[in-house]
Parts: C-alpha cells; structure tokens; sequence
C-alpha cells in the first residue's frame, strides 16, 4: 500500500494490508488508521504499529516475516483439499464475508486463517478447522456433507419466490447461503435444500414459517411478517398519493429507509395500512408516527420524527 506523506491517514477499508513494508521508517508515513476491520502488519513491525493512532479498528493480525497475506473480501468458495494444499504453509488467510467450504477438510496448511464473517464447512471438518483457526469473528455453520451436492450462494437484494427455494432440478442434500437484503417473497409450499443459511437483513412471511423454520439458520435482523404485504427494500419516500391508491387495507413490509411526507394525515395511513413489518428506518410528522408506531407488529430499527420537526422518537 502506498501512503502520501500530506495525509497519511487511511479510513474505511475492511482489511489494511501493511505486510509490504519493510521498515519502521516506511509505517511512520502512516499517521492514523480509522474504521477498519484487520490490519495486516509484519510480525517485526507490530511494536511499531502501537505508536499510530488507531479508532474503530477491530482486529490486528502480525504475520510472520517472509510470509504471504491472502485476502479476501466478499464470498471465499473453496474446497476441503484446496484448505490442506501444502503451498499455502506459509500463507495467512485472511476472509471478511464469508469462507464457503465444499467437501470435507481434513488438514488446514495455512500458517494462519483468520476469518470475520461466516465459515460453511461440510460435517467432519470440526476437528481441522477448529484446530487452524486463528481468530473468527461471527459464526461457523456446519451442513450435512453428500458426493454431488451444490451449495448455491446468492448475495445482495435477494428475492426468494417459491421457484428458488423448492430447487427445481437439484437435489434435496443441497444448501442455499443467501447474504445482504433477503426477501422470501412465496407462498412457500416446499423446500428443496436440506439447509436455508440467511445472513443480513431478511424478511420471511409468518404463513410459511412451518416450511421454512426446520431448514432455515438466520443471523441479523429476521422479521415474519404476515399476510401477503407490499414489500419495499432500499429508500423510499411516500406522499399522500401514495396512501390514496389503495383499493383497500394492505399490509407493508419495509427494509431500508422510508419516509413518510408531511401531506399524509395520520387517519389516511391507519386507513391504508393493516400491519408494517419494519427492518430499517421509518420517519414521519409527529402526528403520524404514533400511526406508524401501533401499526408496526415486527420491528428492527427505527419510527423516529423526520428531521426539521424536532427530537427523534
């Protein structure tokens, strides 16, 4: 990494690699390091490394000097025997998203593995993975591991409909991993992956929680939500219009952050509305974020007071 002398301060970056340098003169250049995950740094320079002023960095990792950093961020597929290659053993690796793992690990070569996310590894794998791992921060998951199957990742806004999750050609042994902003949109009448693994944000209907739950590990902000909702995902911003098209009540499942403007009335939203499901923020008049507040049966997040009309709610 190269640091201008004129600044020297290096922000919002998952992982800073500083194994490139060589000598305490070089790392002097860096002046402050904020808001990052790992910092990478040689063994030889991690003393060094203390005297920079540090804020919002969660983890520092010294790696051996004459060693290699591998690093990845985002979604890491690998198999059991690509973990055991005899080339890594002088290699850290280095994962911030997700380590996915298609057959068994035996051996893990890697001098170090370090991981800030998720790892999903086959059953059996527990004793070498358990034994390698360096540090992790988030959770390990362990599937049930068949000659053949696919484990199938989807990352980002992800709508899952009834198509997707019965895994029409595929088999029953397979695993779904989905990542981000998840929508189980259904009705869900079968399941076709012998695991469901959600990370993120992830809104799935109450009616198809008897399908889902025995197959479904989620980890971040869940909502059920009930009915057959309109869903929105992302930013958004509702007038009166809005409110006023509706034929009659529905329900609202929101993930992202939505504001309500100042034309809406209280009694047009508990009119139009049934139910909120709310993953994210919600923001309103003060006159209608009572409205907001009892009609919302699921919430992770916010109803607050849109600014310019006093403290949050």
């Amino acid at each position: 990494m190269t640091v201008t002398s004129t600044a020297g301060v290096i922000t919002d970056v998952p992982v800073l690699d500083l194994t490139g340098m060589a000598t305490a003169e070089e790392l002097a250049r860096v002046r402050e390091i904020r808001d990052v995950a790992v910092v990478l740094v040689p063994e030889s320079l991690a003393t060094a490394l203390m005297a920079i002023p540090m804020t919002d960095v969660a983890d520092i990792v010294a790696v051996p000097d004459g060693g290699q950093a591998q690093v990845h961020t985002g979604s890491l597929v690998t198999s059991g025997e690509g973990m055991g290659d005899p080339s890594a053993e002088d290699t850290v690796l280095v994962v911030t998203g997700t380590l996915t793992i298609t057959s068994p690990v035996q051996r893990v070569a890697y001098r170090r593995l370090i991981v800030t996310g998720l790892v999903l590894a086959p059953e059996g794998s527990e004793g070498a993975l358990g034994g390698a791992m360096t540090r992790l921060t988030g959770s390990v998951e362990y599937y049930r591991y068949a000659e053949g199957q696919r484990v199938v990742a989807l990352s980002g806004e992800v709508d899952l409909g009834a198509e997707t999750l019965a895994n029409r050609g595929g088999r029953a042994d397979d695993v779904l991993l989905v990542t981000g902003r998840v929508v189980v949109t259904g009705p869900v009448r079968e399941v076709g992956f012998q695991r469901v693994i959600a990370r993120g944000q992830i809104l799935v209907p109450r009616e198809d929680e008897a399908q889902l739950a025995p197959v479904l590990s989620a980890q971040g902000q869940l909502a059920w939500y009930g009915g057959r909702p309109r869903v929105f995902t992302g930013d958004h911003r509702f007038g009166r219009a809005f409110f006023e098209l509706f034929d009659e009540p529905i329900g609202v499942a929101l993930l992202g952050d939505v504001v309500v403007d100042d034309d809406v009335p209280p009694e047009l939203v508990r009119d139009a509305v049934t139910e909120i499901a709310l993953i994210g923020t919600l923001s309103a008049s003060p006159e209608v974020v009572p409205v907001l507040q009892y009609l919302t049966t699921v919430k992770h997040g916010t109803i607050e007071v849109r600014r310019g009309h006093g403290d949050d709610t």
